[in-house]
């Protein structure tokens, strides 16, 4: 096979010249010894025919020790002459060899020497007293052009498959969002609380997103556990425009006996497992959806019940993992200075009605634990709470209703009363409700629809003054699918936030982007 490269077909041209050069010598000295093979049978017919004519006329000792002698010796060259054939044909091998050690792997190399040295082998009726030439050892040399193999980067009954999305939005404000690219809430615009009228423009690839879902042994020592786990990774972690930085999304290993599982590492919350589908990053949190992601530890039974699914699942995590709360300001987090993880757990059904569709519903809660070394308004311990209930129900293969609704206090590591867990001034936790629901509409198999509504509603006695008494957004989302992976979205949010004291915001957003994933 010839190559653009210079420097190849160079080396290829001189194996070529090579291997002429070699068979033509080889040629000439089969012709040599064949010739010669040739002129001594000639002699030895001759000599026997001599050797005959003397028997008939001339019964002289003398004359047939002679043609004796002649014979045995004609005899042994003979041997000689096959003992050169058989060093030719081990030279021609051994040249073939070597012209193909570059391009074969090692089983194959190794049977060329195994068939060099077949050749070696003395023929039947040979002298053991003439010598045999031997190949000389070769010297293998590694290949420094061979890939890489998937056993050389991961273990033995591993598995890796990767996945993601490449991605770009664009984000049109009417006023002003604490954050452009990644909004919780709107800002008010009465400058008295230090707010402007004014809107805002942003485009950013931050959500792209790579992942690797990783597939393990089975454990024997641990009940034949199927081991598995996944690293989920995008870009929107700080840093500067062009210069983003990567965030964890998901880390976490998993254990697998049939209906029983352990998870250990960071993804999802227990409490509250659905998302709207509108605002891909921060998914009307603190406007109405509640749970994110976090360190934690989980067991989870799912057996079959009837033709549905149970599902059943307790875990514990890290408090303040989300707001980092220090009311204290002391530098230490408040969940991790009172010594206990915050509590999880979930019980839920789905029954399946069609292809692809099953309704479903969950009761989800969460418990976590604060303390503070100085008081706050007289108080060192606080609590946090929150009580979800999700449901999926799927009307026709076109249409279904999903969301969720849920009630609590001190919930702002939980993503709920729109941001807001105590009440510094008087040391009360706020209290709130809220939740989301949306429609999704399939229209054709290239575009679907989804009008929805999304609302964090705290008791306003428990906000201070300057705090967000409400949070909430109505919304219409498309996505339209054209084929090969690609998406494209077109959002509208009318979102606004009321606040205790200083005017309400209300943002007219748009969000496009396109994706493809693969």
């Amino acid at each position: 096979m010839l190559s653009w490269s210079g420097k190849r077909v160079t080396v290829n041209m001189n194996n070529t010249r090579f291997t002429l050069a070699a068979f033509c010598a080889a040629f000439v000295l089969v012709i040599t010894a064949s010739a010669q093979e040739s002129q001594s049978l000639k002699q030895i017919d001759s000599t026997k025919s001599q050797a005959s004519a003397v028997t008939v006329n001339d019964n002289r000792p003398s004359g047939a020790a002679g043609t004796a002698t002649d014979i045995d010796l004609l005899r042994r060259r003979v041997e000689e002459v096959e003992n050169q054939n058989r060093a030719l044909v081990l030279m021609v091998t051994e040249l073939k060899a070597r012209l193909d050690a570059a391009n074969v792997g090692d089983s194959k190399k190794e049977k060329v020497a195994a068939d060099a040295a077949s050749v070696t082998a003395p023929l039947p009726g040979a002298s053991s007293a003439t010598p045999v030439a031997q190949a000389p050892p070769k010297q293998e040399q590694p290949d420094k052009n061979q890939p890489v193999r998937w056993s050389d980067l991961i273990g033995e009954g591993s598995k890796l498959k990767f996945y993601g999305f490449l991605r770009v939005d664009l984000d049109i404000d009417s006023q002003r969002a604490n954050s452009t690219q990644a909004p919780l809430f709107i800002t008010s615009p009465d400058p008295a609380a230090g707010g402007t009228n004014i809107g805002e423009f942003s485009m950013h690839p931050r959500l792209t997103r790579f992942g690797i879902d990783f597939s393990g042994p089975r454990i024997e020592a641990l009940g034949d556990a199927k081991l598995s786990g996944k690293l989920e990774t995008d870009f929107e972690n700080g840093g500067s425009e062009s210069r983003q930085i990567i965030r964890i999304r998901h880390a976490y290993l998993k254990l697998d006996w049939n209906d029983f599982s352990i998870l250990g590492g960071q993804t999802w919350d227990i409490v509250s497992p659905l998302f709207p589908t509108v605002n891909n990053d921060t998914v009307q949190w603190n406007a109405g959806n509640v749970g994110d992601r976090r360190p934690q530890v989980r067991a989870a039974y799912e057996p079959k019940l009837g033709e549905g699914k149970l599902s059943v699942i307790g875990g514990i995590g890290l408090t303040g993992a989300i707001d980092a709360a220090d009311l204290d300001n002391n530098g230490f987090r408040d969940g991790e200075e009172s010594q206990l993880p915050d509590i999880q757990a979930r019980i839920g059904y789905s029954y399946p009605i069609g292809k692809d569709r099953s309704v479903s519903f969950g009761l989800s809660g969460f418990y976590g634990f604060l303390r503070t070394v100085k008081p706050i308004a007289g108080r060192t311990d606080f609590h946090s709470q929150l009580l979800n209930v999700d449901f999926t129900v799927p009307f026709a293969s076109h249409f279904a209703l999903r969301g969720e609704g849920w009630w609590g206090r001190n919930m702002s590591d939980i993503r709920g009363g729109a941001g807001q867990g105590v009440n510094v001034a008087n040391g009360r936790e706020i209290r709130g409700r809220g939740g989301w629901s949306e429609a999704n509409i399939t229209v054709s198999r290239f575009w679907s629809f989804n009008p929805g509504f999304s609302t964090d509603d705290p008791v306003d006695a428990d906000v201070p003054n300057g705090g967000r008494t409400r949070n909430r957004a109505f919304y219409f989302a498309n996505r339209i699918t054209p084929g090969h992976n690609f998406l494209i979205g077109a959002d509208y949010l009318r979102w606004k936030t009321t606040f205790k004291g200083p005017r309400s915001g209300i943002d007219n957003r748009v969000n496009i982007f396109l994706q493809y994933s693969f």
